[in-house]
This record gives C-alpha cells, sequence and structure tokens, in this order.
C-alpha cells in the first residue's frame, strides 16, 4: 500500500510540473487556433472535475480518520 501512495504522490508531482512546463510556454497558447484553444478548455474542465473529485475522496477518508 504504501507503495501505491508513493507512486500516486510522484504522479502527481509529475502532473504539476508538467503543467508548469506548458504554462511557461505563452507563445503557444498566443499562437494557438480557436479550436484548439477551445479543446485545451475542454480538458481543462475535465482536469477540474477529476481533481475535484480526489479531492472529495481524499477529505472522505481523512473524515474517517485512517
Amino acid at each position: 500500500m504504501a507503495e501505491t501512495n508513493i507512486n500516486m504522490i510522484d504522479a502527481l508531482r509529475g502532473q504539476q510540473d508538467q503543467l508548469r512546463r506548458l504554462m511557461a510556454q505563452k507563445m503557444l497558447i498566443a499562437a494557438a487556433p480557436k479550436a484548439t484553444l477551445s479543446e485545451m478548455e475542454a480538458q481543462i474542465g475535465e482536469l477540474k472535475r477529476l481533481l475535484a473529485q480526489l479531492e472529495k475522496d481524499i477529505q472522505d477518508q481523512l473524515k474517517r480518520g485512517q
């Protein structure tokens, strides 16, 4: 179980680092066509939904005291 926890934390840190690198590339966003920006916006919406679900699951588990 500890290995799974470490892998999940490492995965979240990796995603955070990758997002920071993408955000630093402002020219990609500035030069992107509207269709690409719309797809990016849809993907961000899905990420927000998944993060909210993960946060809820973690909070539920913390409330259970485990």
